[in-house]
């Protein structure tokens, strides 16, 4: 087994995920190869097989490592679900867009399905966190906070995502205005307007 610690194995996986980058700048993912890879990485493709199963493994890798590098440490550190986290968890993900796809190019499907997924779920484990985090006694069931925490990122998701990709980059304010209430008063009507969002200006 790869010891994930040692100097080496960090330099050659540092090494493998830059020359994977390379890759996606110029060439569709569906048409790169492990050789291609192990290539461009100066690497035989042994080496490479013992970091990374295939390509989807080193794909989802890259993009876990760039979206929680983007989370603010006061989305880290949040125990309430708040207006100003809801915007910068709206703002993060749009950001997210932009920068992801600055790195390989939109023409594969498998691309948009593993990114979709990947998002997706770590804004639900982000959102569940600060729920769990906030003791709300609303959705003690662990049931319903993984459905709220689900459906509230799958929202902010979606709103980021067609913000991208109609291009409307330069108004992320719009998307904010458009968003945020839509998430936080739902979540209002959820929990009646009560303590869970410990916002002020969310109260009725």
């Amino acid at each position: 087994m790869v010891n994930q610690e040692d100097p080496r194995v960090l330099r050659t996986r540092q090494l493998i995920r830059e020359a994977f980058r390379g890759l996606l700048r110029n060439k569709k993912f569906d048409a790169i190869t492990m050789k291609d890879i192990a290539q461009r990485a100066t690497i035989n493709r042994s080496t490479l097989y013992t970091h990374y199963e295939d390509k989807y493994a080193l794909l989802e890798e890259i993009t876990e490592q760039v979206f929680h590098k983007m989370i603010p440490e006061q989305v880290l550190n949040a125990q309430e679900f708040t207006d100003e986290i809801c915007e910068q968890l709206i703002l993060l993900t749009h950001r997210y867009f932009v920068t992801f796809y600055q790195i390989c190019r939109m023409e594969s499907k498998s691309i948009d399905t593993l990114v979709d997924e990947k998002v997706r779920k770590m804004l639900q484990q982000i959102i569940e966190s600060i729920f769990i985090k906030g003791n709300h006694h609303h959705i003690a069931d662990g049931h319903h906070t993984k459905i709220i925490s689900a459906m509230t990122g799958s929202a902010i998701y979606s709103a980021a995502h067609y913000w991208f990709m109609v291009g409307e980059n330069d108004r992320t304010d719009l998307l904010v205005d458009i968003a945020r209430p839509y998430v936080t008063n739902a979540l209002r009507q959820y929990c009646n307007g009560d303590e869970y969002l410990n916002d002020p200006s969310m109260r009725p």
